[in-house]
């Protein structure tokens, strides 16, 4: 069964994985949200889940119930779907569904992160400060990723207006104490007063709200690169999805 499906979806290289599962819903232009069975060798089990597509057009024709096999790439930018075949139709699965990613206009849920010093802060409806939303781990080995993340928002972090916060998440909270996080913001050269680093108990529900595929791979976790802006109500104003934008982008509608 594994050889005919590699011989359906093609090529086949290092990170390249085969997913099988059923379309449960369609979510913006790029991302579908599948039922799916274990994938065998990620470590993944079987589980409703949002997938990226590499090319939106690869998402064309899809309808709940239809039942597809998909390519499934770690690429620079985050796991995504890289190839996708149609291999039947049934019914839509009856299955409870988790946050969907917010659309520009809605209200990022209310809830509380701990940061660096131990202390509580707002996050989501209520908020009270604009605020630049991203997912990081300290532990990140790629270069592209949460280094490149930090590099960013060391920049940003000067540019910033009066008031307004950045916000890193951590996407390893077993590792990434508020203590493990403070030491890693001062190395950053963080200003606590404007970037602030925390931890989650519904990191879950965030990445689902932000649109993020987290997997965990051994010791390492696959992730994308995601950027919310957010008004001091907790209103997206918009979403990056790579780290190409400018300042005045970042913080358009927060001054």
């Amino acid at each position: 069964m594994i050889s005919a499906l590699l011989v359906l979806l093609g090529c086949w290289g290092k990170d390249t994985y085969i997913v099988e599962g059923t379309v449960v819903e369609l979510q913006g232009h790029d991302q579908v949200l599948l039922d799916h069975e274990k994938v065998d060798g990620l470590g993944m089990p079987a589980m409703v889940m949002a997938f990226r597509a590499h090319d939106p057009a690869l998402l064309e024709g899809l309808e709940p119930g239809h039942r597809v096999v998909a390519r499934f790439e770690i690429l620079e930018n985050g796991g995504q779907l890289t190839k996708v075949r149609i291999t039947g139709k049934g019914p839509p699965p009856a299955v409870t569904t988790g946050p969907s990613p917010l659309k520009p206009g809605q209200v990022l849920p209310r809830t509380e992160v701990v940061v660096e010093d131990g202390t509580r802060q707002l996050l989501g409806e209520g908020q009270g400060r604009p605020t630049l939303l991203t997912f990081l781990y300290t532990r990140c080995p790629l270069p592209e990723f949460c280094p490149a993340t930090v590099a960013r928002f060391q920049a940003l972090q000067g540019a910033a207006p009066e008031g307004v916060r950045l916000l890193a998440v951590t996407l390893d909270p077993e590792h990434d104490t508020p203590a493990v996080l403070k030491t890693f913001a001062d190395g950053a050269g963080a200003d606590p007063a404007v970037w602030r680093f925390a931890v989650s108990d519904e990191l879950g529900d965030l990445a689902l709200y932000a649109g993020l595929t987290v997997v965990r791979e051994g010791d390492g976790i696959a992730h994308g690169l995601r950027v919310l802006a957010l008004d001091a109500d907790g209103r997206l104003i918009r979403r990056f999805d790579d780290l190409a934008f400018s300042s005045d982008e970042a913080f358009e509608g927060m001054r």
